[in-house]
């Protein structure tokens, strides 16, 4: 599941001076980091991600010098908090219609037991 979307040409001119812009693209990942920063997406821990992906971690500290790839792994965690924070939504509204659920079942027991309850204190 790719996120990072990589322009492929070549960096255009500035508009202003012969020189060739050096931000002008983003950088193209090698397959290991493409690797990696899928694995990120999936658990956004650097030991598990880099064990995945079949790299060392210290070679993920290395590439966390480059500002994109730092940018790229930001982005990769964000995605999985995203996921991560409508799976728990998911599940607690699911929580939410059992305690429901369970409740209104619950509610016409209660009503025998009071029921018995106040029998028993007019027979008192």
């Amino acid at each position: 599941m790719p996120l990072i979307r990589r322009d492929t040409e070549s960096p255009r001119p500035c508009d202003t001076c012969d020189t060739l812009m050096t931000n002008a693209n983003s950088p193209t990942w090698n397959e290991k980091q493409r690797r990696f920063l899928t694995a990120y997406c999936e658990r956004p821990a650097v030991a598990p991600a880099a064990r995945l992906a079949g790299v060392h971690r210290a070679t993920v500290y290395r590439w966390l010098t480059e500002p994109g790839f730092a940018e790229a792994m930001r982005l990769a965690a964000e995605v999985f908090f995203q996921a991560h924070r409508l799976k728990v939504l998911a599940q607690e509204a699911e929580r939410q219609r059992w305690r429901d659920e369970r409740e209104s079942a619950r509610r016409p027991m209660r009503r025998a037991v009071l029921e018995r309850a106040r029998a028993a204190r007019g027979l008192a």
